[in-house]
């Protein structure tokens, strides 16, 4: 269990689906190696929305 920024409580699981998810964005939007950190931070600030949303 890691905490994160804003003191919630991240799990494994969590941590886990949000890889899987990430390999679903790079491999959508093709993204390269190089790029991954730009796109990373694209991909956690949509899911930091999306969270926000349907809280």
């Amino acid at each position: 269990m890691l905490n994160d920024d804003k003191g919630e409580r991240l799990w494994a699981l969590d941590l886990d689906a949000l890889r899987k998810a990430f390999e679903t964005y790079v491999q959508e939007h093709k993204t390269t190696a190089a790029e991954w950190g730009e796109h990373a931070k694209r991909f956690l600030e949509k899911q930091r929305v999306s969270q926000g949303q349907s809280r």
